[in-house]
């Protein structure tokens, strides 16, 4: 299925040169997280937050009617989550982590937009296929060991594995190297080739294997700014 799909995502980016086509460049602005599958069953106390991120590349504009059109991006993406998990009676510790992932992604977007004003208002929707290359997980609280607190402040470094080695080095925290969901974008283009959009992604893929945590998906929405280079009447 992930091969199936990447395949279709590099033959819509690659369009013939004849083909109406724009250039340009992206940047923006990540609130990301992950899903907590079955770990707040175990922690009920747990909480997830969104952690922030960016994510800035190249994206295209291929025209395929007056209203229609696709636009492959090819981005690197930064997202990741933060949770805590406060002392209790049941688990005598606290922990507060933040992960921190980094992706190259593609994403292939069809996109409807309508004249609004001087400018045209934009919706769109698409797959998105991300490859892992880098990140890191900071962990710090203390665990309490027959009334005494001992402290922790410990970094792990992310290696995208499709299977974690046996025995796991101590120093790494592992995840699945692809990450594979879809996007959804709305916002407007202004004549001169600048636009602003807000998205919102929803990973469709398990990030790593675990019996406490065993759906966590990428999540995030953001905001964005962009310019065409060259501009379609």
């Amino acid at each position: 299925m992930k091969k199936i799909l990447l395949l279709a995502l590099l033959l819509v980016s690659m369009l013939p040169i004849y083909a109406q086509t724009s250039i340009g460049v992206i940047a923006g602005y990540n609130r990301s997280s992950t899903n907590p599958g079955n770990y707040k069953g175990q922690y009920p106390n747990s909480n997830f937050s969104f952690k922030s991120g960016w994510r800035a590349g190249v994206t295209t504009d291929h025209r395929l009617s007056k209203k229609f059109y696709l636009q492959p991006q090819l981005l690197l993406n930064s997202k990741g989550r933060n949770y805590d998990v406060p002392y209790s009676q049941e688990l005598p510790q606290e922990l507060s982590s933040t992960i921190q992932l980094l992706y190259l992604e593609l994403q292939a977007n069809m996109v409807f937009k309508q004249q609004w004003g001087s400018g045209k208002f934009f919706v769109g929707a698409g797959p998105y296929i991300g490859r892992g290359v880098g990140g890191s997980e900071k962990r710090t609280g203390y665990i309490e060991i027959n009334g005494e607190k001992h402290h922790f402040d410990t970094k792990y470094k992310v290696k995208f594995v499709n299977n974690v080695p046996i025995p796991a080095d101590d120093n790494n925290t592992y995840y699945e190297p692809n990450d594979v969901g879809l996007n959804l974008q709305a916002g407007y283009e202004l004549k001169n080739g600048l636009f602003f959009n807000a998205v919102y992604s929803l990973g469709l893929t398990n990030l790593y294997h675990s019996p406490a945590d065993p759906n966590p998906k990428n999540t995030y929405w953001g905001l964005s700014v962009g310019y065409f280079f060259k501009k379609f009447n």
